[in-house]
């Protein structure tokens, strides 16, 4: 099982059949790790620069009408997961169990009665803080554009959204999220939470969890999943980036270019609002999705410093030493536009390997598979009907009513550069 996968944006921006391989180099595809032995994924839909004017929650819908599309067209090989009892039913049928979650931002403002549609749409994860920026409810991790602590981690609005996913069973995904944000979020979750795509700062150095967040996150019987990105785990690859920093620069810039967009262009309530703002934005999406998935190929010298499977598997040794093997998991975030371990979704056995040669073979089911049902199955069990649902909207609306800071549009010009080295 991978606990972090983006596929059904390649679908709907490209127009792909994932059940097709695709070229090393331009991210995960359903045919190649299921050949490979991978039988149960956490689908992320990743929203990125669908930030203004409240359209977030439009290209959600959208995301998931492709996703259920796509899965009905291929009801033989995949099927949407709503349990893990459902999951293990789909997997034992010979076919992919898909649950759905989503990637910076389901809706930036947070509302409750949104989030309870999603979910019956099939939501069952969500990634909290909104990566592309700060949200109405979370400050982002300080080294993304619009980082920093605007509301000293999560505020009262991210509070009721906690409780509120708890309420439902939905998984909460602390990558992204500020680190003050991330031990709140923790602390006030009454269900395990997970990071779902990270490294441990311990084996990668900077950007990557400390070893105090793994405690807590396994204290609260979270799970942590393994980053695959060579620039988030790969130490050498790190270094490499340090003594390139020209050479470097550019590597990353058509993720950037994506996950970071804004329009070129502005948009007026009384002259926009018949499709024509929409159709500007997605062209100018489309054009910087299509850069990303493209066969991405390292320079040589930098090539040669792409972490192996052993090294990658540095980072569950680890994980296991610090909080034992019940909490750590595989997080590939495989995308197009950079390198990692493996070079693409053929290579999950590789990694299965390389876990075997760290820990015994119980830990290697625990890491590949059953942590995340685990985890999974703890957060939807604990679903419940508390009555108090109208006691978290009135916190959401009393929320909505405190100063949200206002970044000014030139503080966005730097995106891209300032994206260069984190992970999707």
């Amino acid at each position: 099982m991978d606990g972090h996968v983006h596929v059904t944006n390649k679908t709907f921006w490209l127009g792909i059949d994932t059940w097709q391989p695709s070229p090393t180099g331009t991210g995960w595809d359903y045919l190649r790790a299921r050949e490979a032995g991978v039988n149960v994924i956490i689908e992320n839909f990743g929203t990125y620069g669908y930030w203004s004017y409240n359209i977030t929650p439009k290209h959600m819908l959208r995301m998931f009408e492709t996703f259920h599309r796509f899965a009905e067209a291929h009801r033989d090989r995949m099927a949407l997961a709503l349990t893990v009892e459902e999951a293990r039913r789909i997997a034992d049928s010979g076919r992919m169990a898909v649950f759905v979650s989503c990637e910076s931002g389901w809706d930036q403002e947070g509302d409750l009665d949104v989030l309870r549609a999603f979910y019956r749409l099939g939501l069952r994860s969500v990634q909290f803080a909104s990566q592309s920026g700060f949200n109405a409810y979370s400050d982002v991790q300080g080294g993304l554009p619009s980082g920093g602590a605007h509301w000293g981690g999560n505020n009262e609005r991210g509070r009721a959204l906690v409780e509120e996913m708890n309420a439902l069973g939905i998984l909460i995904d602390v990558t992204h999220a500020s680190t003050d944000a991330q031990r709140q979020i923790i602390e006030a979750s009454q269900a395990p939470v997970v990071a779902s795509h990270v490294a441990a700062a311990a084996v990668s150095g900077a950007g990557g969890l400390s070893d105090d967040l793994i405690v807590k996150l396994a204290a609260k019987g979270g799970v942590m999943g393994i980053h695959g990105g060579s620039s988030s785990i790969g130490v050498r690859y790190k270094q490499w980036i340090a003594q390139n920093p020209q050479r470097a620069a550019p590597l990353s810039k058509a993720v950037g270019d994506m996950v970071q967009y804004r329009p070129s262009f502005g948009r007026t309530a009384d002259d926009s609002n018949y499709g024509d703002f929409i159709a500007r934005f997605d062209q100018e999406s489309r054009e910087r999705t299509r850069a990303v998935f493209v066969p991405y190929v390292d320079p040589p010298d930098a090539a040669a410093a792409v972490p192996t499977p052993d090294e990658w598997a540095q980072q569950i040794d680890h994980v296991i030493s610090l909080v034992g093997p019940e909490h750590v998991g595989i997080g590939l975030d495989m995308f197009g536009g950079r390198s990692g371990v493996p070079l693409d979704a053929s290579g999950y056995p590789l990694l299965v390997e390389a876990i075997g040669r760290v820990t015994s073979r119980r830990n290697v089911e625990l890491v590949t598979g059953e942590n995340w049902l685990r985890v999974l199955e703890q957060v939807q069990g604990a679903r419940r009907r508390d009555g108090r649902e109208h006691e978290r909207d009135e916190r959401h609306r009393q929320g909505n009513r405190e100063e949200r800071p206002v970044i000014p549009r030139e503080a966005h010009a730097s995106a891209a550069a300032m994206h260069a080295s984190c992970c999707c």
